[in-house]
C-alpha cells in the first residue's frame, strides 16, 4: 500500500470546475464571445452580497422595516434601493472596461431586477408564515467558505477540497439550507452543476447546525430560473466528482483525466522543520503581545513566502493582528514586514522564505497554451501557492490593457520578458506581432531580430514614440473598416476565413517618455486615450510599465483606461494605493513577488523568470541568425 504524506493534498472548487469546464466545452480559444461575462458577474455578487450581507447598511432590512406590507411595493423598493447604492456607482467607475459592452450591461441590470425580486419573495413567505421580518443572516447568507476532507478505497491519500460558495440559503418554513449557485448569463450548465454539487457535499459533511437538503441553482440569463435537485438524484453526480477530483490530486493512480490535456497542477513545497519552528515563532510574538493565536491548518509553502493560516484566540481582533506586522518583522529578523490577509473568512500571515526559490520558466512551460491556427490572447502572471499559473487574457474587456509598476529591483523588466515568452510560446508570427518601446535601451536587447516583431525595437532617442503610437491608431481604424461589424478578431476570422494578427505594444518605462516635455506627454495620452479607450475589438492592446506609480503618471488616459495591474514592489505605500487602490505593494518582497488586479480582490502571486541563456531561444533570435 502506498505510503501517504503527512498532508492531504490541497484542492480547490475552482480547479475542478476548470476541469469540467473542458470537459463540457474543449479548449476555449481567446473566449471573446461572451465580452464583460466576468466583469459584470462579479458585480452582480457584490450587489448580492450588498443586499443580504448583515453586516452592511445596504441589506435589505432595514429598508423593508416599516414599508406597507405589498409585495410588490417591496420589490420595487428593493429594485430602486439597489440602483442607488449598489449599481449606480459601480458602472461610472467602470465605464471604461463595459464601454463596448451595452447590451450585457443591460442584461446585467435586468438580472439585477430579477435578484431583488427573488430576494423579496423570499422575505415575504417568511413574513408570512410568521408575521415577522426575518434576520438577513438567518434567511441567506453569502461568501460561505466550506471544506472537505475525502478520502477513498484505492487512493494513496486524502483530498483536502476547498471552496467558497455563493450562498446558502433556508428554505422557507423550514430548517433545511439549500446550497445557491448564482449564476449570471448561460454559463456551462455541466461545469455549474457540478461545482454546485461539490458545495452541497461540503455543506453536509459540517457541523450538524445545518441538514443539507436539496440542491438549488439559482441562475439570471438574466430571467431568473431555479432548479431544485432531491438529494437522490445529486449522489450519481457526487460519485464521479469524487473520481475527478481523486485524479486532478493525483491519488487515484496514474490515471489522468481523458478530456484534460492540461498537466496536474505541482503541488506546494511540502513545509519543512525549518518553516514549521518559523510558524511556532510566530505564534510566540502574537502571544507576547496579548494577541494569541492558533495554526488554522499546515503552513502553505510557496517559492517566495511561506503562509500561516490563523484562527485569533477568544476576543483577539484581527485589527490588533494586522497592527503587530512591525513587531513580527523585528522579532523574526526578517527583510520586510509580514503580508497579513484576510480571505475566504480566514485571518492569513504571509512570512518571507528563508530558502526562497526562483520560479523560471521552464518550470511552468506544461502549463503554457500550446500554438494554435486561431492564436492565443494569455499573457502568464505568475503562480500561486499551489504552483498554479494565472493568466491575463487580452481579449477580455478586464485586461485587455495592462500597467505593471514596481521600483528597481522588483523585477519589473523580468516579468515584461516573461509576459512576451509566453505570448510567443503560444502565437506564431501570423497570429501575434510585437511593438517594443525602450528607453532605457536594455530591455528588450534580446529580441532584437526576433521574427515577432512588427517593426524593429523602438528607442525614443531615436523614433518619436507618439508617431508609433499613431500608427497602432491608424492600424485599429483600418481593421474596424476590414472587421465590418465584428466586435473581436475571432468573430472575424470566423466570419471572413482571413485572420489578422494580434498586436500587443510593450513600454518598459513610461515616467521616461510623459517627463520629457509637456507637450509630448500631451501627444503621448492622447493617442494612449484612443487605444484604451477602442482598440481591444481590433486586436490590439497596451502594456506598460513604470517605475514611479505617483499620482502624475497614473492619471487621466491610464487611469481610465487601463483596467488590470500588476503591482511589483513600490517605495511606498501611496504608490500602492494609486496603482491598486489599496495598499500592499510596498511590503511585497522583490524579485517577482506581485499583486495582480483586475476585476476582483488583488491577488498575490510570484512572477516567472527567463534566464539569459534561454531568451535567445525562446524569443526566436537564432532561427532568424541562420536564416540570415
Amino acid at each position: 500500500m502506498p505510503v501517504g504524506r503527512i498532508m492531504p493534498v490541497n484542492l480547490s472548487v475552482r480547479q475542478v470546475r476548470d476541469a469540467l469546464f473542458q470537459q463540457a466545452a474543449g479548449a476555449s480559444g481567446d473566449g471573446e464571445s461572451v465580452a464583460s461575462t466576468r466583469l459584470l458577474g462579479t458585480m452582480f455578487h457584490e450587489v448580492f452580497a450588498g443586499l443580504i450581507d448583515a453586516e452592511r447598511e445596504t441589506n435589505w432590512l432595514p429598508l423593508l422595516r416599516g414599508e406597507r406590507l405589498d409585495l410588490d411595493h417591496w420589490k420595487t423598493t428593493l429594485r430602486d434601493h439597489a440602483y442607488r447604492r449598489l449599481v449606480g456607482g459601480p458602472l461610472t467607475a467602470r465605464q471604461a472596461a463595459l464601454q463596448e459592452s451595452a447590451e450585457q450591461t443591460w442584461l446585467f441590470w435586468e438580472a439585477v431586477c430579477q435578484l431583488c425580486d427573488w430576494i423579496g419573495d423570499l422575505v415575504w413567505a417568511v413574513h408570512q408564515a410568521s408575521g415577522q421580518l426575518p434576520e438577513p443572516a438567518d434567511l441567506v447568507q453569502s461568501e460561505q467558505p466550506l471544506e472537505i476532507l475525502l478520502q477513498q478505497p484505492g487512493w494513496s491519500d486524502s483530498v483536502r477540497l476547498s471552496g467558497t460558495a455563493d450562498a446558502i440559503w433556508r428554505q422557507p418554513g423550514s430548517n433545511t439550507w439549500c446550497v445557491a449557485e448564482l449564476k449570471l448569463g448561460q454559463g456551462h450548465e455541466q461545469a455549474d452543476l457540478g461545482q454546485a454539487c461539490l458545495y452541497h457535499l461540503m455543506l453536509k459533511a459540517r457541523a450538524a447546525e445545518a441538514d443539507a437538503g436539496p440542491l438549488a441553482m439559482v441562475t439570471f440569463k438574466p430571467r431568473r430560473e431555479e432548479r431544485l435537485f432531491s438529494a437522490g438524484q445529486l449522489e450519481q453526480a457526487q460519485a464521479r466528482l469524487i473520481e475527478l477530483i481523486g485524479r486532478l490530486a493525483g491519488v487515484a493512480g496514474d490515471v489522468r483525466p481523458a478530456t484534460s490535456e492540461a498537466p496536474r497542477v505541482p503541488a506546494a513545497s511540502p513545509p519543512s522543520d525549518r518553516h514549521r519552528q518559523l510558524g511556532a515563532a510566530l505564534l510566540a510574538t502574537l502571544h507576547e503581545y496579548d494577541a494569541a493565536a492558533e495554526l488554522a491548518g499546515d503552513p502553505i509553502v510557496g517559492p517566495a513566502f511561506v503562509r500561516y493560516p490563523l484562527r485569533p484566540a477568544r476576543g483577539v481582533r484581527v485589527r490588533k493582528i494586522e497592527g503587530l506586522a512591525e513587531e513580527i518583522r523585528v522579532r523574526l529578523e526578517l527583510e520586510q514586514p509580514p503580508f497579513i490577509s484576510s480571505e475566504s473568512g480566514q485571518l492569513a500571515i504571509d512570512i518571507q522564505r528563508p530558502d526562497r526559490q526562483t520560479v523560471c520558466l521552464a518550470d511552468v512551460r506544461g502549463q503554457l497554451p500550446e500554438k494554435s491556427a486561431r492564436g492565443c490572447a494569455r499573457v502568464p502572471v505568475g503562480v500561486d501557492l499551489e504552483g498554479r499559473l494565472h493568466f491575463a487574457d487580452l481579449s477580455q474587456p478586464e485586461h485587455c490593457h495592462l500597467l505593471v509598476a514596481g521600483t528597481t529591483g522588483s523585477g519589473k523588466s523580468e516579468w515584461l520578458r516573461a509576459a512576451i515568452a509566453g505570448l510567443i510560446h503560444a502565437n506564431s508570427p501570423e497570429t501575434m506581432r510585437l511593438v517594443l518601446i525602450d528607453p532605457k535601451r536594455h530591455a528588450f536587447n534580446d529580441l532584437s531580430g526576433s521574427p515577432w516583431l512588427l517593426e524593429p525595437v523602438v528607442y525614443p532617442d531615436e523614433q518619436c514614440v507618439v508617431e508609433v503610437l499613431r500608427r497602432l491608431v491608424e492600424e485599429m481604424e483600418r481593421r474596424y473598416g476590414v472587421m465590418d461589424g465584428a466586435d473581436s478578431l475571432d468573430q472575424h476570422a470566423r466570419r471572413s476565413g482571413a485572420a489578422l494578427p494580434r498586436i500587443v505594444c510593450v513600454c518598459d518605462e513610461y515616467f521616461d517618455l510623459v517627463s520629457r516635455d509637456r507637450k509630448l506627454r500631451t501627444r503621448l495620452e492622447s493617442e494612449i486615450f484612443r487605444l484604451g479607450a477602442k482598440a481591444r475589438a481590433a486586436g490590439i492592446h497596451l502594456v506598460l510599465a513604470t517605475q514611479q506609480p505617483s499620482r502624475e503618471v497614473i492619471r487621466g488616459a491610464l487611469d481610465s483606461n487601463i483596467p488590470a495591474r500588476v503591482a511589483l514592489k513600490t517605495n511606498k505605500e501611496i504608490e500602492s494605493r494609486m496603482l491598486l487602490g489599496e495598499l500592499g505593494a510596498a511590503r511585497l518582497l522583490g524579485q517577482g513577488d506581485l499583486l495582480f488586479k483586475d476585476i476582483g480582490p488583488c491577488r498575490r502571486l510570484q512572477g516567472i523568470y527567463v534566464p539569459p541563456d534561454e531568451r535567445a531561444r525562446v524569443f526566436g533570435v537564432r532561427e532568424v541568425s541562420r536564416r540570415s
